[in-house]
Formats: structure tokens, sequence, C-alpha cells
């Protein structure tokens, strides 16, 4: 049966196990066991928190559009949950997911998209994903995701996921590919900041070639808006470092950006 109303409610007891690897300040690598469990108002300030720690350590500060305490508290009522990564009673990760109001401009992502207003009542969106450094290379991140999104396909009426990310966010943006959605616009949001806009159909997912037919640089946005206007959809991320983007996040970071390259299709994306 699909879930209604408020979805921290109906489903305190969902969680989800595995093992991670942790890096300590000495380097020393061990193995601890986590559980994933949708956070209650207990856990905002370590969540808080920990958006904090992900905000010093960004090599450029606009790739992360910040929370407020307040918004954040709406993702743990009947606006959207959160799941968190906890380990040993510790919060290492989270990820908000947000039920956006329909003549929402700026948090309604389905506007940006264009879909029909009929639909605009169906959209959620992931909002922000944090992992505490220490726990990088994990793939926690897309853990999360595929764990969310099998909750979000029990939940009447959401049909649409959306999702804003940065183009300099390389780690984000092949995160939110590997999850399986398709970048649909670039656009500036949040006061002015250049983000992209990723859509994936929960009810009828698309399907893409596996081969992109064009190869874009990640850093030609002028190019890439063009072909989002055109109709085109991005649906890779490829370059010599793209794989390191879990485990070495700072590593030549603008070196890095000048070899991506993503990936475009001429497939229709939304359904």
């Amino acid at each position: 049966m699909p879930f209604i109303g408020n979805i921290n409610l109906q489903m305190k007891d969902v969680t989800g196990t595995g093992v991670a690897v942790r890096k300590g300040n000495d380097s020393v690598l061990c193995e601890v066991p986590y559980e994933i469990r949708i956070l209650d108002a207990g856990f905002l300030s370590e969540i808080i928190k920990l958006q904090q720690v992900i905000i010093e350590g960004l090599p450029r500060g606009e790739m992360l559009q910040p929370f407020s305490e307040s918004f954040m508290k709406e993702h743990i009522g009947k606006k959207g949950f959160i799941l968190g990564v906890v380990s040993g009673g510790r919060l290492i990760a989270f990820r908000n997911v947000y039920f956006p109001d329909i003549d929402d401009p700026e948090w309604n992502l389905g506007i940006d998209l264009g879909l029909p207003e009929n639909s605009l009542c169906k959209v959620a969106n992931f909002q922000m994903v944090c992992v505490h450094p220490d726990f990088l290379g994990n793939s926690l991140a897309l853990v999360m995701n595929r764990h969310a999104i099998s909750i979000l396909r029990k939940i009447e009426p959401y049909e649409h996921l959306c999702a804003t990310v940065s183009p300099y966010n390389f780690w984000n943006i092949r995160i939110l590919l590997d999850t399986g959605f398709a970048v649909m616009k670039l656009k500036k949001k949040y006061g002015g900041k250049l983000r992209y806009i990723v859509h994936m159909n929960l009810k009828n997912p698309d399907r893409f070639s596996s081969t992109p037919e064009l190869q874009i640089s990640l850093t030609d946005f002028k190019r890439q808006k063009e072909l989002f206007e055109e109709g085109w959809c991005a649906v890779q991320l490829s370059g010599k470092s793209v794989n390191d983007y879990d485990a070495c996040p700072n590593i030549a970071f603008e070196d890095t950006l000048k070899i991506l390259e993503i990936g475009f299709v001429r497939q229709p994306c939304t359904g």
C-alpha cells in the first residue's frame, strides 16, 4: 500500500545496514558498522554541525547552498524526511528529501523544468547530501540515494524526483548520474548560483543510450546551455580523475575541472 501523509511517523523502523571504512587522523583505516535510518529532531544539531564541516572543506563556497536550522527542521516534519547514516551513535552522513509546495518557484524544480501544472504536486526533491570526510570513499551518498528512492516509490503521489547540483561539484554530479538521474537544465538559482537541474521519473524510469552522442567540457557552460535549450540532456561524466571523487575531494580541484567532460544524448528525458 502507498504511504500518505507524514512519512516520518509512518516509517520510523525503516533501516538499512552496512560496513564502512573510516580514516582516522593517523591515517589508519578501520571498518565500522553503520545503520541507515530516518532521522528525528533529536539529530538536528548533529545535522547542522555536519553541514558546517562540509561547507568549511569545500574548494569553492558556492558549491553548496546551506540550509538554516529552521528549514532543515521542515524536512523532519510533513514536508520531507532526512535519511541518516549512524555509526556508534554518531551521524556520519545524511541525505535530505523535500516535498515542495506546488507554487514554490524556489524549491519546486518541476516549475524550472516546465512540467505540466498537474504534475507539480508530484515533485519531490533530493536537497542536500553530506558525508563526513573521514568516511569518503564508501559510496555512502549513492547508498542513501538508492535507499531514499525505494522509500519514495512507496509514497503517493510522488512521480518526479529532482535535484540541483553545482556544475563544479563533479563528485555529486557523478553520484546523481550513477543513481539514474539525467541533467536537464543549467540555470542560476539561490540568488545567482549556477546549478544543474536533474530529473528522474520514479514511476516510469527513462531509457538512455549508453554512449553519449556529444562530449562537452564540464566548464563550457555556453555550449551546454545551447544543447539543453535544443532538447538534449546529459547522462554521463568522464575524465581521468572522476573515479576518485569520493576519496580525494580536494586534490588538484581546478585541474580536474579542466579535464572532465559531460556526455549528452538527444533522447527525451521526461515521462
